[in-house]
């Protein structure tokens, strides 16, 4: 089978993921020597680009559909933090051969998800090598009211979306790195947290409430203090959290609470988004939350101008004992669990 005889088998979808019937803003898709699309008036372009590369981005034993789920999911995320409403991608695919079963799979699984975020693939690239996945998101915001990490003040409060540390409990959970650590865990919490792994949840619809009362916003990609200590670099501030309020799903809650907690601080791969609201817009905002999203949030802690404990240089994340979790054990998996699939 040829490039193109491959791209009109498995990629050429028409543009049916978008429910709205026009064509979600395409005016030329696949087909051509580039793709035309139609911007609405006031609105500026937000795109992100992430590479997944087998055995480094995810486990070479992934099932095809999660890796087309994922490889357009982590993509997706950054746009949801951006406040931007997703609209077109174009996926450019390396391929060891053409494996018909695995490529069927990885479409259905890329399929899938386009259709549930109405986003349409308009472009890309085949070529042969080491199995590679780049995907190129774009989406459009209102001008100049795209989230940005610099927006955070003192005394704002910092939220998150979800349960981080489910995906960081997955992987440990197919690396063995659980059973060699003495840890008991049923194996159907493994099968819900190497689902959350492999099929993460872009936060789209969260965004859209998000993004009216937040001042900051970041994607929790490689680890919620990694990621948190971006917001508070480009913002000139630091925080304070409490580690043992943080929101734990019902699988990591039976590990030991310590062991559950390094992995909700720095475990990554979650893509959950984490932000933070001004403290006279909280009231506001959780109401809007339990009125529109039925996604579990939770305040963690909240912004300061500096450590309340001594003088230290700005970005550093304390917890309510004035302990600096960065440099106190809490960064026992930045080496061995982390999605190189960040912005920076």
């Amino acid at each position: 089978m040829g490039e193109f005889d491959l791209i009109e088998t498995y990629f050429r979808w028409d543009n049916d993921s978008d429910p709205t019937g026009d064509k979600n803003g395409v005016v030329t898709g696949i087909g051509d020597d580039a793709a035309v699309l139609q911007l609405e008036p006031n609105q500026q372009l937000v795109t992100s680009i992430d590479t997944l590369i087998s055995g480094v981005h995810f486990p070479e034993n992934t099932p095809a559909e999660a890796v087309g789920h994922k490889a357009l999911a982590v993509n997706l995320s950054d746009l949801a933090a951006m406040g931007a409403k997703a609209k077109w991608f174009t996926l450019a695919l390396t391929l060891p051969g053409t494996d018909h079963a695995w490529l069927k799979a990885f479409s259905s699984g890329l399929k899938k998800l386009a259709n549930e975020t109405s986003v349409s693939l308009v472009g890309g690239d085949t070529t042969r090598g080491p199995l590679a996945i780049s995907i190129q998101v774009m989406g459009t915001v209102e001008n100049n009211l795209s989230l940005l990490r610099s927006g955070a003040k003192p005394d704002d409060k910092i939220f998150v979306t979800g349960t981080p540390g489910d995906a960081a409990v997955g992987l440990a959970s197919i690396q063995g790195d659980l059973a060699s650590e003495g840890v008991e865990f049923a194996s159907e919490d493994k099968a819900i947290c190497e689902a959350r792994l492999n099929y993460p949840t872009p936060r789209l619809e969260e965004s859209e409430v998000i993004k009216q009362y937040a001042t900051s916003c970041i994607d929790v990609s490689d680890g919620l203090l990694q990621d948190l200590g971006h917001i508070l670099k480009k913002s000139q501030v630091s925080a304070v959290i409490n580690p043992s309020e943080f929101p734990l799903s019902d699988s990591l809650k039976k590990l030991p609470k310590d062991k559950a907690i390094q992995y909700a601080l720095n475990g990554g791969d979650d893509y959950e988004l984490l932000f933070t609201v001004p403290s006279y817009k909280c009231e506001a905002f959780m109401q809007a939350v339990s009125e529109k999203l039925t996604t579990h949030i939770t305040m963690i802690g909240e912004v300061i101008s500096q450590p309340k404990s001594e003088k230290q240089e700005i970005g550093v994340i304390l917890d309510p004992n004035g302990m600096n979790l960065r440099g106190n054990g809490y960064n026992h998996f930045n080496d061995d669990i982390r999605d190189e699939n960040s912005r920076d």
